[in-house]
């Protein structure tokens, strides 16, 4: 697969971190299943296929692989799941693409597990190029690794089109997260956060009153939309309750 040189992304991230690799995930993930037919993708590696814009530049591109495969056989940026259950996860993939239909990635509740379990374990790398605040002094929860999980969940649950947060028992897949910390991760999700500095500044706030939500149209006083809030608590001026519906996704499970 050849990728033109016009399309390679920049080559420092948005943080001024240099990129590990600059072909974008999805062409990545593509090319490893036109290989690898049989594969599923999974993770960082499926979420790109979902569209989610955030966050899987940089991380490994994970797939679930039949029982026998030698994970250090894997290019450096894939993360290899040799599983006994490939057949059961076949069973709920979807099509990454509707001009690849053969070629699958898993479906959104096992896709935002893997994520949140590979996330939830401390790396000294994604420290430095995934920089965010120890918040805990504010609220005991709320680390840096919790902080980050809860950002994939918001960018994950935004990219499907979920109207309200996953179901964590729906989160218990093999060699996914551990499903009371996804209870904890679901319960500090907003389907309507629209980027990371918007999740990091609501999860610093929220304790400030209760209500505090995102994405809040206002009208002016004949009907008229004026402008969306990004974050704010409802009132005069404010929808009492608006949210984004589903968009369509080529049939893919939604959490």
């Amino acid at each position: 697969m050849y990728v033109h040189v016009n399309h390679l992304l920049p080559a420092t991230t948005d943080s001024d971190f240099p990129r590990a690799r600059r072909v974008h995930p999805a062409t990545l993930a593509l090319a490893h299943l036109i290989r690898h037919p049989g594969r599923i993708a999974t993770g960082f590696a499926a979420a790109s296929f979902y569209g989610m814009r955030y966050f899987v530049d940089e991380e490994l591109l994970a797939f679930l692989t039949s029982t026998g495969t030698r994970r250090t056989g894997a290019p450096d940026h894939v993360l290899l799941h040799p599983t006994r259950l490939l057949d059961l996860h076949r069973s709920t993939a979807v099509p990454v693409h509707e001009d690849h239909r053969k070629l699958k990635c898993a479906d959104a509740h096992t896709t935002l597990s893997h994520m949140l379990e590979s996330v939830s374990v401390p790396d000294a790398l994604r420290e430095q190029r995934w920089n965010v605040p120890d918040l805990s002094r504010i609220r005991s929860h709320l680390t840096p690794d919790f902080i980050r999980c809860v950002q994939v969940s918001d960018a994950c649950h935004q990219s499907i089109g979920n109207v309200s947060p996953a179901d964590p028992r729906k989160l218990r897949v093999p060699g996914g997260v551990d499903v009371m910390f996804a209870a904890s991760v679901l319960g500090s999700t907003d389907v309507g956060a629209e980027s990371p500095q918007e999740t990091l500044l609501r999860l610093a706030v929220n304790d400030l009153a209760p209500g505090l939500r995102s994405q809040i149209p206002v009208f002016k006083e004949d009907g008229k939309l004026l402008t969306v809030s990004d974050l704010g608590w409802g009132g005069a001026g404010a929808a009492p309750d608006v949210r984004r519906g589903p968009s369509p996704a080529e049939g893919a499970a939604q959490p």
